[in-house]
């Protein structure tokens, strides 16, 4: 039997919008499995207001609603947290970020899918990982939903632009918009 293909998702989901779901979409579409990790799930600041634990939970509604109780048993939601800071870039942290995917999914080889930062996302791995085992598929931020960003989101969150907001983010998301801009409010816009 041939090895399952493996998607893999990095996003903090800050909260999740139709970007992150459009990048499931493909990952889906492509792959037999689908690990989202969810970073900087240790961290609780201004550019990460919003706990893991509501993380975790809006991903997992808006996947099953998004695709279906099918595909979404495909799609596996895993906590990351960060190897030092948002801002570590080096080999550490991509041999970090591989061992978790492997330890995961248990396939040495897999796609990451991921709408920006091409040129950070290459300096992670050592070349014999990505020559071998990891490969990229890359979709312009402005080519996907608008171009929106979960930055974006919050600001419509905090500005109580209710009406843009509903069109750039799931159901649950946007039902849970008061608790959001509560966090987001204390830890500073």
């Amino acid at each position: 039997m041939a090895e399952e293909k493996v998607g893999v998702i990095i996003a903090r989901l800050q909260p999740i919008h139709n970007g992150h779901l459009e990048l499931i979409r493909q990952a889906l579409h492509e792959n037999d499995k689908v690990l989202v990790l969810v970073g900087s799930a240790d961290k609780l600041n201004k550019r990460n207001p919003i706990p893991i634990n509501m993380r975790l939970a809006m991903a997992d509604e808006a996947i099953a609603e998004a695709f279906g109780t099918k595909d979404a048993l495909r799609v596996n939601i895993q906590p990351l947290d960060d190897l030092t800071d948002e801002s570590d870039n080096s080999h550490d942290w991509g041999f970090y970020l591989y061992s978790k995917i492997v330890g995961i999914t248990r396939s040495p080889e897999f796609t990451i899918y991921y709408s920006d930062g091409f040129e950070i996302i290459m300096l992670w791995f050592p070349p014999f990982i990505t020559r071998n085992f990891v490969s990229f598929k890359l979709n312009a931020r402005g080519t996907i939903a608008e171009n929106i960003s979960a930055t974006k989101v919050r600001k419509m969150i905090v500005d109580m632009n209710e009406g843009e907001l509903e069109k750039f983010v799931p159901k649950g998301v946007f039902e849970r918009r008061e608790i959001l801009r509560q966090f987001i409010m204390a830890y500073g816009v």
